[in-house]
């Protein structure tokens, strides 16, 4: 179990609200902070070390630093402080970017601690036999799982693995790394959706996962 590393450019006063919180959220976890006021020292100080967290004033929410913070790191979650988050969000569908107002921040990280969270810990890794071979896979590496006949597929950032088990039981060991059930055949990590449309979810790579009537309406209730 690694570490979860948090960046925050944000004035202080938000910092120390921010920083409450985030030790009631993770208060199981091993967690450090580190404060910056530059975007330039943040720049410098990721050439040492990853974040898993960022925590921006929206501010710092342009092209320039979408591409270099964002972008650049596609397993990192994102927390925009704002003014209107609404207003600052726009058509932004990515799962792994959060919105949240200067004015209630305790209660809209509160509102969205589940998700921050259960996307935060995927450097746990998963564990089962393919081909006869213990294998050890990060949740963060997987983009979704496929069952197929009696065949659940892994389609991963190393490739694609697969063994025979449940699709139930699966969703009840990954629903806590942020992975969803949207189809009977298929849970995806929520972490890489970047669109939901009407019948399908997109991922970052690309790809074009189904998402059944009933299991869209069981998302958006939670």
């Amino acid at each position: 179990m690694s570490m979860i590393k948090v960046a925050i450019l944000e004035y202080e006063k938000e910092t120390k609200d921010i920083v409450f919180q985030l030790s009631k959220l993770f208060m199981h976890e091993d967690w450090c902070f580190r404060h910056y006021l530059k975007a330039s020292d943040l720049a410098k100080r990721m050439k040492e070390e990853d974040y898993q967290l960022f925590v921006f004033d929206e501010m710092f929410k342009n092209s320039r630093m979408e591409s270099v913070f964002v972008h650049d790191n596609p397993n990192a979650i994102v927390i925009y402080v704002c003014e209107n988050p609404i207003k600052t969000r726009g058509d932004d569908e990515r799962s792994r970017v959060f919105y949240i107002s200067k004015e209630n921040i305790a209660a809209d990280i509160s509102a969205y601690d589940q998700m921050i969270r259960s996307q935060c810990i995927q450097s746990h890794v998963y564990e089962f036999n393919y081909d006869g071979v213990r294998m050890n896979l990060s949740y963060e590496d997987i983009y979704y799982l496929e069952k197929n006949e009696k065949m659940v597929y892994f389609y991963t950032k190393k490739g694609v693995f697969h063994k025979r088990d449940s699709m139930n039981a699966l969703e009840e060991v990954f629903k806590e790394f942020g992975f969803l059930r949207v189809h009977v055949s298929y849970i995806v990590n929520s972490k890489y959706i970047v669109a939901w449309y009407k019948d399908e979810v997109e991922l970052i790579n690309k790809v074009l996962i189904p998402v059944s009537r009933g299991k869209r309406r069981k998302i958006s209730m939670k």
